[in-house]
């Protein structure tokens, strides 16, 4: 077991991180990072692009280690690949029972434990046994678990593909809809997913909120998805910039909004203070800290005097500037850096040079046998153009 990564025994289901960091040569992507959760919490991972939402899905799943920090993860952890890990003659109905593989080996350990129970009716070993098993069995729901397949796969929009249909023969969503189902069917103790919302149709997508919701999993899921973390998620982690690091947030998507708004003012607040304290200390050191009250020249009965009290203030002088040039290094050290400007938009779209009536796209008669037929479509140049549909419907193709 290499020295990063540990498993709970597989009766635990927490999933713990700590001081997690990973760097891809001199980019550092993670510094730092500490996570905790628990069988019912479902957190997501915010962040724009780049902030490191798929490398810490991937070090918490064990599929990347980290330069630095541990994991500690369930035994039976699930992890959502970008590709669907099984080989190209795999049919639909094989990757459906290998995912029900664990639900039958319970099934057949709750058979042989109560046949023992029968044979040796007061082996304590024995009943605790069962009871583990039991629990085990109860979670998975094994007496259930062909029903519940079926409904992922008909949730998920795959039904339709038939059970004989091969991984090779599916489109690139259908597999990555298999994959989602797959995993769902298995019901890991931990379920980690990277933007499983995509190539999934609205009907698709209101399944999952509802299976997810009612899963005593934990999950930590990384979406860009507003409405599906809002829906979903019982808690936040934040990757984005901010004064003390990656924020946790308890509570939907709709109160991580306001809650981020309030962190980037009181961000900027402080920053603006520091600024401010930073002017006044620069200040003090070059003249306000100089100045004295002695700078009348002595008179002519003070002049015996006037050599001692000069030291003193002196030295005076010199302890507040040696004050001041200490407190405005430390400033300087610790400040709260400038945050990040907020991401913004400028300019206008214009039409390219030529293009008929300020037209910026014009197609005629487009035709992909079997996958689009378009007679007509002009976009001018300020235009915003939604493509929308059901899975199949060629919304992919639409973009070439």
């Amino acid at each position: 077991m290499n020295p990063h990564t540990t498993s709970t025994p597989s009766g635990a289901a927490t999933l713990s991180a700590r001081d997690l960091s990973r760097a891809y040569g001199t980019h550092v992507v993670l510094d730092g990072i500490g996570l905790d959760a628990a069988p019912g919490q479902r957190l997501g991972v915010v962040g724009e692009n780049g902030s490191g939402k798929s490398t810490l899905l991937r070090l918490l799943a064990g599929a990347e280690e980290p330069d630095s920090g541990s994991v500690e993860r369930p035994d039976d952890t699930g992890f959502l690949h970008q590709e669907l890990p099984y080989g190209p003659e795999a049919t639909l109905g094989d990757v459906v029972a290998d995912a029900l593989v664990p639900a039958r080996e319970v099934e057949q350990r709750l058979t042989r434990c109560a046949e023992a129970m029968n044979d040796g009716p007061g082996d304590e070993r024995v009943l605790a046994e069962y009871a583990e098993v039991l629990s085990e069995a109860e979670r998975l729901e094994v007496w259930d678990a062909d029903r519940r397949a079926d409904l992922v796969v008909a949730g998920l929009g795959i039904d339709g593909l038939g059970a004989d249909r091969t991984v090779e023969r599916m489109s690139g969503g259908q597999r990555a809809r298999l994959a989602l189902a797959a995993l769902l069917i298995r019901r890991p103790r931990a379920l980690l997913l990277d933007e499983p919302t995509n190539h999934l149709d609205d009907a698709a997508l209101e399944f999952l909120e509802g299976y997810l919701r009612d899963l005593p999993s934990l999950v930590v899921l990384a979406s860009h998805d507003r409405v599906f973390l809002d829906a979903v998620c019982t808690g936040l982690v934040d990757l984005d910039p901010a004064v003390d690091g990656p924020v946790f947030y308890g509570g939907a998507y709709s109160y991580y909004l306001h809650e981020k708004k309030l962190e980037r003012e009181r961000w900027e607040r402080r920053h603006q203070d520091e600024q401010e304290r930073l002017k006044a200390l620069r200040e003090s050191v070059r003249t306000t800290a100089r100045k004295v009250g002695h700078n009348r020249p002595p008179r002519d009965n003070e002049k015996m005097s006037y050599d001692a009290s000069g030291e003193r203030v002196a030295q005076q002088v010199s302890r507040r500037v040696r004050d001041a040039r200490g407190r405005l290094e430390a400033l300087e050290r610790d400040q709260v850096r400038r945050p990040p400007r907020r991401l913004s938009f400028s300019g206008h779209l214009t039409a390219r040079p030529g293009a008929a009536g300020g037209q910026a796209l014009m197609l005629r008669d487009v035709e992909l046998p079997g996958r689009l037929r378009l007679s007509h479509l002009d976009v001018p140049a300020d235009g915003r153009l939604l493509v929308t549909g059901p899975n199949g419907a060629g919304k992919p193709t639409n973009s070439l």
